[in-house]
């Protein structure tokens, strides 16, 4: 069965991680993959690094309507089964570029929650233009929580045409057979130091403004806190900016986008998420996969599997003062630490590996192909 997968594929985020993971199981599940990109960068690399063809549409401008005609020739010379989009861009030219291939279904993976990708209002009122106007021409959704399924219900989309599948991770990559003190020194973290951590791209939607106002001061009350943060974007600057005017620099470690982010998170002691939106929360999970404690706002997906003082503690979005509260609970609390990360790794375990997610998205693919 060939399935021709479409995205962006221009940054690396949580989108293109879960591609990868689902074509390199469902590959060796009698699926053939192929990806459609419009960006030759990190993400068509990777791909092809684990053996899976992609094509790369990157000779046309940005929001160039040639990608109809581009696609609608990939799609009339690859004859696939069924074509999945991923991505407001995506999911725009392969609606218009599928009806040019009577009876190929179109299957649409919603990741996110549209108006927390664009905090520009007309960004936003564009791109929700693109993605409604072409919704009659999409056979079915993919939703990765709860929150997501209720909001396409929200917009009209019927209940019949969502399936929801949780995104999975490859448990087996967080292994706790780590040796804890090289990573950090690698890292830059000093020995005898607790390590906050987050990964994460760095946009305002994930709060780590309000995580940068908690831990000033922490530092400034534990001489041992350190804050490890795993990820690139534009707020870097401007918390790199306030670490430096609140004399805490030597605290604060950005280490960028990294590809041993399984590795890297046995380098901290709690892991916090303060995001004001997360389709499901996938970092959140492979803290939790990595026997990590987490602290986390409960919002969007991640309510599906957070359970307060269960596997995580709760914290309330916008809330600096409430994030430094239950660091310090942590911190002070080995024996609650040790009990949050073994039930984060057991709700891990039992609903979010990367086989189930695979072979639920493989069963949905067969169904919608007899369908038509």
């Amino acid at each position: 069965m060939k399935i021709l997968h479409a995205i962006g594929g221009g940054e690396f985020g949580g989108a293109e991680q879960h591609i990868l993971e689902l074509l390199e199981i469902l590959s060796r599940h009698a699926v053939e993959p192929v990806v459609v990109c419009f960006y030759n960068s990190t993400f068509a690399d990777e791909l092809r690094k684990r053996n899976i063809r992609v094509i790369v549409l990157d000779t046309y401008s940005r929001f160039d309507f040639r990608l109809v005609k581009g696609l609608a020739h990939i799609l009339e010379t690859e004859k696939p089964d069924l074509v999945h989009s991923h991505g407001v861009k995506a999911n725009f030219f392969c609606r218009l570029a599928i009806r040019q291939v009577p009876n190929t279904p179109i299957i649409t993976t919603i990741h996110s929650v549209l108006r927390y990708d664009y905090p520009n209002l007309l960004a936003y009122f564009l791109a929700s233009r693109m993605e409604l106007w072409t919704r009659k021409w999409n056979n079915h959704y993919i939703a990765i929580s709860n929150s997501i399924r209720q909001s396409l219900e929200a917009d009209g989309v019927k209940p019949c045409d969502i399936t929801l599948i949780h995104h999975g991770i490859p448990i087996e990559s967080f292994a706790a057979d780590q040796d804890v003190r090289s990573i950090q020194a690698e890292l830059g973290i000093p020995a005898g130091a607790f390590v906050i951590g987050t990964v994460s791209r760095l946009v305002p939607v994930k709060g780590l403004t309000d995580l940068m106002q908690a831990f000033i001061p922490l530092a400034d009350e534990q001489a041992d806190i350190h804050w490890l943060i795993i990820g690139d974007g534009p707020e870097k600057e401007a918390l790199a900016h306030t670490a430096r005017e609140a004399g805490i620099s030597d605290r604060v470690h950005f280490v960028g986008f990294r590809k041993d982010v399984a590795r890297c998170l046995h380098a901290i002691d709690v892991f916090v998420s303060p995001s004001y939106s997360e389709g499901l929360g996938l970092s959140l999970l492979e803290a939790m996969a990595a026997k990590r404690p987490v602290v986390a706002t409960m919002v969007g997906g991640i309510a599906d599997f957070l359970v307060d003082y269960h596997n995580g503690l709760v914290i309330s979005p916008h809330n600096p003062d409430e994030i430094r509260q239950n660091i310090l609970i942590l911190k002070e609390d080995d024996g609650l630490r040790q009990k949050i990360a073994e039930a984060g790794y057991e709700t891990v375990k039992k609903e979010y590996t990367l086989t189930h997610m695979a072979l639920r998205t493989k069963e949905l693919y067969y169904k919608l192909a007899r369908s038509k």
